[in-house]
């Protein structure tokens, strides 16, 4: 293998649009968005809803809405993947690159066992038997810690709480051994403390297989703890990207101060908290300038004059923002 071919990032995105076709024209959602995920890390991508995480993720697994259109680049193992046909997509899809969806009470099939349905994408993808892909879905449920997994394997969906449900997620993600696992807000609605078991389990799983995952949150708690790399999106665009300890030492945009401003951190008791004011606008109705300008307490009238680039602040460490030399915040 050529010294390129190891050093070549696992997944490579560049210049990504998104666009839905509407009868008064196309409505971009998505707006010439790069970043990569190099093998065996995580890449924490974050914003809040509206910002066009899961729109990313859903080009990259090649499911996108039928009226939506990608444009740019997503190359996956030095291969060029957007826009590849449904069959050779299929091929790709739940083998090398899989997802665990938000809520798996509506991703899993309620009148399927969870055993069938652990198995499916083994039966799919991989020359295995029925008995074997059997007994590696038993060893798949028993490796995400679910207990007596013989038993559960029987189990419809509503038999299992949250949090099992989400385990037998991340045991069909992994079914085919991927390289690849986009983890789409994979715990949302469950509590905090299961929250933590899945978050540890996916980092467990990425150590012990060499994976890589590109977990998309809102919870930037759940960035600073696990993943290496961070984008923050707003507004269909990468605002800042950088490496996590950078992000929470030193941000270089607003946005990601406000962000950082509206949790809660241990260090910071009796401190009250700074939400942003107002809401992610509709891609129809975005600001002149720059798209956060609006809800910005840095916001001057050269803001507003031309959207700024993705510039490069320090080594590795990038900004859409005019006066990100001037950022300065401290946990």
């Amino acid at each position: 293998m050529s010294k390129e071919a190891i050093s070549a990032p696992l997944l490579d995105i560049k210049d990504l649009n998104i666009s839905f076709q509407q009868a008064k024209g196309d409505i971009r959602v998505v707006n010439s968005v790069s970043f990569s995920i190099p093998q065996g890390t995580i890449f924490g991508l974050a914003g809040e809803s509206g910002s066009g995480k899961s729109l990313t993720a859903l080009s990259i697994m090649g499911i996108l809405p039928g009226s939506a259109k990608a444009r740019g680049s997503i190359r996956f193992k030095g291969n060029e993947i957007l826009n590849l046909s449904d069959g050779k997509m299929r091929s790709i899809r739940g083998k090398e690159i899989s997802m665990i969806f938000q809520e798996p009470m509506t991703s899993l099939n309620p009148v399927l066992k969870i055993g069938y349905q652990v198995k499916e994408a083994m039966l799919a993808h991989l020359p295995v038997s029925k008995k074997e892909a059997q007994n590696r879905a038993i060893e798949l449920l028993r490796s995400v810690m679910i207990p007596s997994p013989e038993a559960r394997m029987n189990d419809y969906p509503h038999q299992l709480s949250g949090g099992m449900r989400q385990r037998v997620m991340i045991a069909m993600a992994i079914a085919c051994n991927p390289s690849l696992i986009i983890a789409d807000e994979p715990t949302t609605a469950l509590d905090v403390t299961i929250e933590a078991q899945i978050l540890d389990l996916i980092d467990k799983l990425r150590e012990e297989r060499n994976l890589s995952v590109l977990l998309i949150t809102h919870d930037l708690g759940a960035i600073a703890r696990h993943a290496h790399t961070v984008a923050v999106m707003y507004a269909g665009r990468i605002v800042e990207l950088a490496p996590v300890s950078e992000i929470f030492s030193g941000p270089k945009h607003p946005y990601t101060i406000g962000l950082l401003e509206s949790i809660p951190f241990k260090n910071k008791k009796g401190v009250p908290l700074k939400p942003i004011p107002g809401s992610v606008p509709p891609p129809w109705a975005l600001p002149p300038g720059c798209k956060f300008s609006d809800r910005c307490g840095f916001m001057i009238p050269a803001c507003q004059q031309a959207e700024p680039e993705l510039e490069e602040i320090t080594s590795g460490h990038f900004s859409r923002c005019i006066r990100a030399q001037e950022m300065k915040w401290t946990l």
